[in-house]
């Protein structure tokens, strides 16, 4: 029973001997050799080898190390030593010839644990009773050869020791990073060895039936509490770092091998994923194997994970790992799709290069499946030199097929069929689902998966897959997210989606499309068509309008876009619907002033005169033709705005006034800024309209001061505006200035009334210029 095969146990060495027992056992790094440590103090080191079908093992070295039982061997890969516990001493020997030495001062030897590190000096922690109250931790470098200080011997240099308040002995301990978790009958501690401090992590009643044991997870730099049936994962804080693991009886035993935590227990091994603690597998014990109640079963695993030591009194289980993409390959076999993405999404942390064909197979399995949602999430996570997303254009043959020639050839696993077209791939799921809502998650979940990886560098067929993401937009008439892909960087090919586009009433949008390809005369077509189909509409129709010009406007403003001719064909256009788009591109595309005024004298007066404004001011022309035109433009054109409508609503007459503010201070400005323009023309235009100030401003030019002081002190009374003119015309030496105007204030004519009031003030602040 099992939800996938993660490992394959092997019956390895069967210990046929009736005057010694098994008592520990140790593996090398390389899995290539074991040792046996046995109850008559002897040490036995065996060959592995093995294939697909099974595990043999064979007899290289015997030596005696000792009179009792071997407790525990360390095999210490950096310093080519192991570390063996026997008789309560520790002994360094030879891994080769099986000869060595004690560590000198080290008694009643309870429990040790190497540091899972490979580099060298290896570090090794031993528990001792110091006393019937204290326990001791001892941690010593290895040192070998010459580092020793002799030819062969070896020797442990001590780097630290610690005294622990506790009457129970050390059972067994692990190191957590650089610290030690420590395990008695009754409860677990945390030694920070360098500190000499430890803390209580978890107590047990002392009634408590369950052992307690503790193991490593080198590869995670967590380790494992046993309680009773349950596993407390812990970090090197000792806080739990995820969910417990809970095993169907309480283990004998527990390993750790890469991903994978395996509990002995009495009824076979089990194995559970150390990284959510899920159950993964169960591994029956070979027949004659079975532990008997009460008996004891050692463990040992090198650090690559690559092999597992289970012993009981006389035989050796070897558990070899199947390899993790083998065991992706089978979880998707089964179908089992979630399992297959958590295994391959850890194992893509640690840099697998499998991990992302194990997406890819994922996807394209679901996506057999019709689970077009879970296939798209799955997909980004693949990079795109291991999938392409122009390997989805064969369930879209039709508006795809100009790029099927250059489709990848990709068999990943070969788990999978060819995709068929997306309508045979609905037509298998169509009696469980309804078609159109299948359909829809279909074209949405693809859609959503084109748009988030259609900008990664590297992309195949950038043309094909813009052209499909209109296609699916389209028939998923997702308007608002069509038009923002139509107007930014795309690369469709329009005349494809052209038939769609135009049935779904996206005219707009294939207009816009057909300008991002480069054929701004296929999308102006389309922009003048719709401006025109709208004209004269309120409400939407004019908002649509408004819409299509500025597109429109914004492809003629575009020089690498719209060529000169095109710009000229549809500036008419342009100007009738709406001026002032018309005007933007008049003055930003090179049009001579001839031409532009030829367009603009059919448009309104306002474009008109806006127009000459840019060339005269803008382009400072000095002809005088063009100042002279442009002064009785914007004279015609307040003329017509003093007047109003008969029917002027509250909201235009608004608009009136605030044109003819515009215009009449742009007129008044021009007049007194230029020289050009024929004056006497212009004040003929204007003389007798309302237009008072621009009257003085045109007399003066032409040198009737009479007339211009008349304006501002009888028709308009401005005395301060009358005397500053005459204060401008004293200083350019017109001094009878003052003298016209006291002559004009005290007959004014036309049968008025002297302007006593005024002549008195004029005389009295300017009598001395007028008595010189």
């Amino acid at each position: 029973m099992s939800m996938r095969t993660a490992f394959n146990l092997w019956p390895a060495l069967d210990h046929r001997s009736t005057a010694s027992k098994i008592s520990s056992v140790a593996v090398t790094e390389d899995a290539r050799t074991l040792y046996l440590g046995l109850s008559d103090g002897q040490i036995e080191e065996h060959s592995i080898a093995g294939d697909q079908q099974g595990v043999r093992t064979s007899l290289r070295a015997r030596r005696h190390v000792g009179k009792k039982p071997v407790q525990d061997i360390c095999h210490l890969h950096s310093a080519h030593r192991l570390a063996v516990v026997c008789d309560g001493q520790l002994l360094l020997l030879d891994q080769e010839l099986l000869e060595g030495h004690s560590i000198p001062n080290i008694k009643a030897v309870s429990a040790m644990a190497s540091s899972p590190c490979a580099q060298y000096p290896p570090t090794l922690a031993v528990a001792m009773r110091a006393n019937k109250r204290n326990a001791r931790i001892m941690v010593y470098q290895v040192l070998v050869g010459a580092d020793a200080g002799s030819l062969f011997g070896s020797s442990a240099l001590c780097i630290s020791q610690a005294n622990i308040a506790e009457t129970l002995s050390i059972k067994s301990m692990a190191w957590l990073g650089e610290k030690l978790v420590l395990c008695t009958s009754l409860r677990y501690l945390l030694l920070q060895p360098a500190q000499g401090t430890t803390s209580q992590l978890f107590a047990l009643a002392e009634e408590a039936p369950s052992p307690t044991l503790v193991q490593s997870i080198p590869s995670a730099n967590l380790a494992v509490l046993l309680m009773d049936e349950v596993g407390v994962v812990i970090n090197d804080t000792g806080q739990p770092a995820q969910s417990a693991l809970t095993f169907p009886s309480t283990p004998i035993a527990l390993a750790a091998s890469g991903l994978y935590i395996l509990a002995a227990c009495t009824d076979g091994v089990h194995i559970y994923d150390r990284t959510s603690s899920a159950w993964v597998q169960s591994l029956p014990y070979p027949s004659g194997i079975v532990p008997s109640p009460g008996q004891s079963i050692t463990t040992a695993y090198n650090t690559k994970g690559s092999c597992v030591l289970f012993s009981g009194l006389y035989k050796v289980m070897l558990l070899r790992p199947i390899a993790l993409d083998e065991q992706a390959k089978d979880l998707l076999r089964a179908g089992q799709y979630e399992q297959a993405l958590n295994l391959a999404g850890i194992c893509a942390a640690d840099g697998a290069p499998w991990a992302e064909t194990a997406f890819a197979q994922t996807a394209l399995l679901l996506l057999h499946e019709a689970r077009f949602e879970d296939a798209m999430a799955v997909l980004p996570r693949c990079s795109l030199s291991m999938f392409q997303p122009m390997e989805l254009f064969p369930l879209f043959p039709i508006i795809t097929a100009p790029w099927a020639d250059q489709l990848p050839h990709k068999q990943y696993w070969g788990l999978h069929p060819p995709l068929p077209p997306l309508d045979s791939l609905l037509a298998q799921e169509a009696q469980q689902q309804g078609h159109t809502l299948l359909e829809q998650e279909a074209m949405q979940s693809i859609a959503d998966y084109l748009l988030q990886v259609r900008e990664r560098e590297g992309i195949d067929a950038a043309d094909g897959i813009d052209t499909l993401l209109v296609y699916l937009l389209a028939e998923l008439e997702d308007e608002p997210r069509l038009a923002t892909f139509a107007e930014g960087p795309q690369q469709v090919t329009p005349h494809l989606v052209a038939p769609l586009l135009q049935r779904k009433g996206q005219s707009d949008t294939l207009a816009q499309l057909y300008a991002g390809a480069g054929q701004a005369a296929a999308g102006l077509a389309l922009w003048k068509e719709i401006a025109d189909e709208s004209k004269g509409g309120g409400g939407e129709a004019l908002q649509r309008q408004q819409s299509v010009v500025q597109r429109a406007t914004k492809v003629l403003l575009n020089r690498h876009s719209a060529p000169p001719a095109l710009v000229l064909s549809y500036l008419p256009w342009l100007i009738s619907t709406s001026p002032k788009h018309a005007l933007s591109v008049l003055k930003s595309r090179d049009i001579d002033d001839e031409t532009g005024l030829g367009l603009v004298r059919a448009g309104p007066p306002d474009l008109l005169w806006r127009y000459l404004d840019y060339l005269v001011c803008q382009q400072g022309s000095s002809d005088p033709a063009l100042h002279t035109q442009l002064a009785l433009t914007l004279a015609d054109v307040s003329l017509q705005l003093q007047a109003p409508p008969a029917d002027e609503s509250s909201e235009q007459k608004r608009a009136r006034e605030s044109s003819k503010d515009e215009v009449q201070t742009r007129l008044r400005s021009f007049l007194k800024q230029s020289s050009q323009y024929d004056s006497r023309l212009v004040l003929a235009r204007i003389r007798g309209s309302p237009l008072w100030q621009e009257q003085v401003v045109l007399h003066s030019k032409v040198g009737d001061n009479t007339a211009a002081l008349r304006i501002l002190a009888i028709e308009l009374q401005d005395m301060p505006a009358a005397e500053q003119y005459c204060a401008e015309q004293a200083a350019r030496g017109g001094q009878a200035s003052y003298a016209l105007l006291l002559e004009m204030l005290l007959h004014p004519g036309q049968g008025r009334p002297p302007l006593l009031p005024q002549a008195c003030h004029l005389l009295a602040a300017q009598g001395t210029t007028l008595r010189e």
